[in-house]
């Protein structure tokens, strides 16, 4: 299957983690990625029914998610956009309209949007198989 141009972060998702509660922990760990990884299990993993690894990937894919989107580095330190989020991370409405702009313009997210407006006009059943098939996702 081809990589697609979308960032993906399942665990990255308002219903897994706090956006403004990970951002502190980037502030906080910065430049140590297993502490960071640590800080976001601990806080949203660790009740969860499965192993010890499978917490340690969650968390993992937290942060992966958030590199993905261009909020930390590969040292869990935030990236100028990440700096931006954590400034505004007291106002939800702003710290979410932020990164919404961003994937929009800088994450292919204006393309996508077009594209599911595209398939929607054209009377396509819009579904993760069809996204996949017009290489969205």
């Amino acid at each position: 299957m081809p990589k697609s141009d979308l960032p993906f972060g399942s665990e990255l998702s308002p219903s897994q983690i706090d956006l403004p509660t990970v951002l502190e922990f980037a502030k906080t760990h910065g430049g140590d990625w297993h502490a960071f990884e640590d800080a976001v299990r601990a806080a949203y993993f660790d009740e969860h029914k499965t192993t010890a690894y499978k917490k340690g990937k969650l968390a993992n894919n937290t942060k992966l998610g958030m590199i993905a989107y261009g909020i930390i580095d590969r040292d869990a330190n935030l990236t100028e956009l990440g700096k931006r989020l954590y400034a505004i991370r007291g106002d939800t409405e702003a710290l979410y309209a932020e990164l919404a702009r961003h994937i929009l313009l800088n994450l292919h997210g204006v393309t996508f949007v077009q594209c599911i407006q595209d398939m929607h006009a054209a009377g396509e059943t819009i579904d993760l198989v069809k996204c996949n098939s017009h290489d969205l996702i």
